[in-house]
């Protein structure tokens, strides 16, 4: 019986435990090769049509002006080679074909990176934030998003990280947070005069305990009730639209939105 991506891919994502992003990012691949009108068996499946595929990707992607058709065909490349890799292991395919080289793409990674001067223009700006309507937290919404604001720079985590703004987050906790010196974590050897921190990454789910420095437990310790409750989120005032709110918080900040060196087009 001929083998098709769909199954395929379904075999490869019930193998291991993928984060739900990357779940959906494979479904939505799959959408795209629906779409394209993918019905080749992957017996048949060689570099001429992986080709063909990725160049309607990259069409599709350039007629709908996204900002980086490139580095969508390249995400759908990956995909690809990822699960025929696997099926070739699994010996579910003969051979894997040859793939072609990735697309041209705009790296933006560093696009939206702040100097310190903006940095320190948006930690303050957090006490221009007003407040929402129907607040009624013990702190203002402007210390939270300093003591996030903390957390963002130092630990590298974005707001899904922080708020549950979908259901398969998990926000950071009050039980995630440990202010003894030893880290709850038993493999880690190291200790830290100011205790840890644990999150889970959005994307990849992989969990951490991370030292806190000085800085981090003043920020924390700030916006910590009385008695908190262990299965409690830290942080409030991100709303349902964290990102939407720290746009709000640039604007405040006079932070204007960063510009592609390309195209000169507002990426933020």
């Amino acid at each position: 019986m001929p083998t098709t991506l769909e199954s395929l891919v379904t075999k490869y994502r019930r193998s291991g435990s993928p984060a739900q992003r990357t779940r959906e990012e494979y479904a939505t691949t799959l959408r795209k090769w629906s779409r394209w009108g993918g019905a080749i068996p992957l017996e048949q499946f060689s570099r001429k049509e992986i080709r063909e595929f990725l160049d309607w990707v990259h069409e599709d992607a350039t007629a709908r002006h996204a900002r980086n058709p490139g580095r969508t065909s390249n995400k759908v490349r990956s995909h690809l080679r990822a699960v025929l890799s696997w099926a070739w292991e699994q010996d579910l395919v003969d051979a894997l074909p040859r793939f072609p080289q990735m697309k041209p793409q705009r790296d933006v990674a560093g696009r939206n990176y702040l100097t310190k001067p903006e940095l320190n223009a948006l930690y303050f700006a957090t006490h221009q934030l007003k407040r929402p309507r129907g607040w009624n937290q013990t702190f203002s919404i402007g210390g939270y998003w300093r003591a996030a604001l903390v957390v963002f720079f130092n630990y590298g985590v974005d707001t899904g990280t922080a708020w549950k703004t979908l259901p398969f987050h998990e926000p950071i906790l009050w039980r995630h947070i440990s202010w003894d010196r030893r880290s709850p974590d038993r493999e880690i050897k190291e200790l830290c005069p100011w205790g840890w921190l644990f999150y889970r990454r959005v994307k990849t789910d992989k969990t951490y305990w991370r030292p806190m420095n000085r800085t981090v437990r003043l920020h924390l310790k700030s916006i910590m009730p009385a008695n908190p409750d262990l299965d409690a989120p830290v942080y409030f005032g991100g709303g349902t639209r964290p990102n939407n709110r720290f746009r709000l918080l640039c604007n405040l900040a006079g932070i204007p939105p960063k510009s592609s060196v390309e195209s000169g087009e507002q990426v933020q």
